[in-house]
């Protein structure tokens, strides 16, 4: 389909439709128009499984040996070949997905014209490579889900995600959150929290957690978080994937992190930094 919203919306309203939508990847995290999409746009859209895959994308065009002007791709894709982008000074448009740039791209009367897209979707598309290496960094992975209507069954390894909202702001809401899997023994793995308009709210918290939703432990917190006032909505139990996965582009700790073993002057400047003057 031409975008993601089309998927899930299909899925949506499509009793037996399955789709397959990005949800991160290493450069941009979790991707949020699309978790937002799951989360506020769809009531019975389930993740059913995830894969993590290692990208790689190409310059296709009608002529290999073309000079080319001008790139088309979606987004995400083109924030992901800036680099290739400013040195050769190209300019962009955007797509809303890679098939729909190369659809562009083979369409167009004028020439010049190039789609960044994965292999198999540009050579399908019965265009030929122009550039190889046009991604910023090596080894770009992208977690994939597969979202239906019905929630896997148990694999014996799964994961789990809701959405929890509370029905008031309050100092520590997080905290009991985090309160109620611990003490049924269920360990968070992630938290993303979004702001919600002021009419309806402050914030809702995207969690993952380990264990399937029919499991005592998972029933338990899920039931305490009701409970305590907060709104919880599942947004799917799934295998966990066992692959590589999704990592930031750098090997190094954050620059300027301190521990235990650094020197009096780095734990200063981190506990007494300088303020700027008013």
């Amino acid at each position: 389909m031409a975008s993601v919203a089309e998927i899930i919306q299909t899925v949506n309203y499509m009793p037996g439709c399955l789709g397959v939508v990005p949800l991160e990847d290493s450069t941009n995290g979790e991707l949020t128009t699309i978790l937002d999409r799951l989360i506020f746009d769809v009531e019975s859209v389930l993740i059913r499984e995830e894969v993590v895959l290692v990208e790689d994308i190409c310059a296709f065009g009608e002529d290999p040996d073309m000079v080319v002007t001008t790139v088309v791709s979606h987004p995400l894709i083109l924030d992901l070949c800036s680099q290739f982008i400013k040195e050769r000074g190209l300019s962009t448009r955007h797509a809303v997905s890679t098939a729909e740039a190369c659809r562009i791209v083979k369409e167009a009367p004028e020439g010049g014209l190039a789609a960044l897209a994965p292999p198999k979707v540009g050579l399908a598309a019965g265009l030929q490579i122009n550039a190889l290496e046009v991604l910023d960094t090596p080894d770009v992975r992208t977690r994939y889900v597969l979202i239906g209507r019905q929630v896997a069954p148990r694999s014996g390894d799964d994961k789990t995600s809701i959405v929890v909202t509370p029905s008031v702001d309050k100092v520590g809401f997080l905290a009991e959150v985090a309160s109620r899997f611990a003490k049924n023994g269920v360990n968070m793995t992630s938290i993303l929290s979004r702001p919600l308009q002021a009419k309806i709210g402050n914030y809702a918290f995207h969690i993952t957690c380990d264990g399937h939703i029919t499991d005592a432990g998972v029933q338990a917190a899920i039931d305490e978080l009701l409970e305590f006032g907060a709104s919880v909505k599942l947004l799917g139990s799934y295998p966990r994937w066992k692959g590589i996965e999704v990592t930031t582009p750098s090997a190094q700790l954050p620059l300027g992190s301190v521990d235990s073993t650094s020197g009096p002057k780095e734990i200063s400047r981190l506990k007494r930094p300088e303020v700027a003057s008013v």
